[in-house]
Order: C-alpha cells, then structure tokens, then sequence
C-alpha cells in the first residue's frame, strides 16, 4: 500500500472514530458497551457512577491535551446522577455533545429527545445500540467535537 493512500486511511479512521465516554453501573453492561465500541473503532472511557463520569468530564475540560468527548452513553438511573441531568446540564452549557441515554420510560425518552439526545431501551441488541452510536454521532455539529 503506498504512504499517500496509508495517510488517507489513518485521517478517515480518526475522522469516523469518537471519544466515548460510556456511564453504567452494572460492571458486565458497562464492559459489553465498551467492548462493542473498541471494537468499532472508538476510543472508551468508562465510569461507573456520577462521580466518576463528572470526573471524566471535568478532565477534558481542565486539561487541553485531552480530546473532548464527542459521544456520552448514559445510563438514566446512574447512581449519584440521573442521565437525564447530565444531558440537561450540557444543554444549558450549550453543549451539543452526541449523547444516549439508556432508559425504558417513555416519558425520559421523550425529553431526551426533545435535548436532541437518541433514548435507547433495554433490552437493546447490538444492531441496536450501534444505530443509536451513529443517529447520536450524525446528529453533533460537523468539525466541533461536540462543542
């Protein structure tokens, strides 16, 4: 493979993979998540409570090496903070971070959406979960990072 088309590969891998931050309490779910991202080619973040995921967003924000995230996966029962809080904490931030929130009520699912966010109810299949990752991706501002 010539360099010149080995360079264009490498520039279209890192335009198409994201910087997820996956938030879920139950360690298998959150494991299973991240496997499925990694495996498409994403780079993963995970926490396991709300203060872990505050944490993690925190760190891009403070430190300018870090990309920021450009897709948040969040469960809504989240112990220490509810999915539907983070999201509507970054939209009155103005920010247009990609975000799923992993919730079965209707009534959750219907705000998020309203928060420009895709819901995702359990039990969702692979297929599933990786059309939510590309509605939710498609949806954040070209060139932005989700800012």
């Amino acid at each position: 493979m010539n360099q010149t088309l080995a360079h264009e590969i490498r520039l279209y891998e890192e335009e198409t993979s994201l910087r997820v931050l996956v938030a879920e309490d139950d360690p298998t779910l959150r494991r299973l998540l991240g496997l499925i991202l990694r495996r498409d080619g994403h780079e993963v973040v995970e926490a396991r409570d709300g203060s872990e995921l505050m944490e993690a967003l925190a760190t891009t924000l403070v430190d300018a090496r870090l990309r920021p995230f450009d897709l948040i996966v969040c469960e809504q029962h989240l112990p220490g903070m509810p999915g539907l809080c983070v999201l509507a904490g970054l939209r009155v931030r103005d920010e247009a971070t990609a975000f799923v929130l992993l919730t079965e009520d209707a009534e959750l699912q219907r705000r998020a959406r309203e928060l420009s966010a895709v819901p995702l109810a359990a039990p969702f299949t692979l297929r599933g979960f990786q059309a939510a990752v590309r509605e939710s991706a498609q949806q954040r501002p070209a060139n932005d990072n989700g800012r």
